[in-house]
């Protein structure tokens, strides 16, 4: 059966105006139309208070990006600003180079396997979030991210897939979508700009085959679209683009 999917944005799109203004940027994304978040740090406010002003804007904390570190060092920490913020998944975001080597992969499974399964007694689902470096080929031919989808048990690590990324790498995303279908609640939705090489752009203003994309996501169970950039040129401007390009996406 298809899923019926809704619309986030993640914060770290708009992370200059969070970093001076959380609150009133939520504000801002609320009267765009935007009603679930996922976030990449907390801004200049507390949980707490964000959590009341997504209660009072009619918005939700879909997700959280947090740290590998902060999962390694504070792991009780981040579940209690979960549960605070009411989301239902935690993601890691990025890998340092030295955890990205063939040697380490076997430990960063195991490492995952543990706190997926630790977030999923808390309720809580833990996912990991690609970029391009993921599908570089080892010297045994093997990518990261095979090896962590392979390596990792399907019902306690989900893959965030982010289908820009895929695309620069080389990779079909409508392929990697459906070859792990049941497996990406998440996905990241970002265009590949017309003009440049490694620029992103406002959903439906690239390069990127999006009918094909949301088909793929639909069959493969997916819940929440998730727009990002990593480079908007202008953030607030760019992800009203993006969501109204979305919502004529979806209808």
């Amino acid at each position: 059966m298809m899923s019926t999917m809704g619309i986030a944005l993640q914060l770290y799109t708009v992370r200059e105006q969070t970093a001076k203004d959380m609150l009133g940027t939520l504000r801002q994304l609320a009267q765009m139309g935007y009603r679930a978040v996922e976030f990449a740090g907390y801004g200049n406010a507390l949980p707490a208070t964000i959590r009341a002003t997504l209660n009072t804007l009619g918005m939700r904390a879909v997700s959280a990006h947090v740290s590998y570190d902060r999962f390694a060092n504070e792991f009780e920490r981040v579940l209690e600003e979960l549960h605070l913020l009411g989301c239902d998944h935690a993601v890691i975001p990025w890998l340092a180079p030295e955890l990205r080597v063939a040697s380490s992969l076997p430990k960063l499974a195991e490492q995952f396997n543990e706190w997926g399964r630790r977030c999923k007694e808390a309720g809580v689902r833990f996912g990991y979030h690609n970029h391009d470096f993921e599908f570089a080929r080892d010297e045994r031919g093997e990518t990261l991210f095979d090896t962590l989808a392979r390596e990792t048990d399907p019902t306690l690590v989900n893959l965030e897939i982010d289908v820009f990324w895929a695309e620069i790498a080389g990779v079909d995303p409508v392929e990697l979508i459906r070859r792990h279908a049941g497996r990406v609640p998440l996905l990241h939705f970002k265009d590949r700009a017309r003009s440049a090489e490694r620029r992103d752009a406002p959903v439906g203003e690239g390069t990127l085959d999006w009918p094909a994309i949301l088909a793929a996501a639909r069959e493969a169970g997916t819940e929440w679209l998730i727009v990002e950039q990593d480079y908007p040129r202008d953030p607030m401007a760019d992800v009203e683009r993006s969501l109204r390009n979305l919502e004529r996406l979806t209808a």
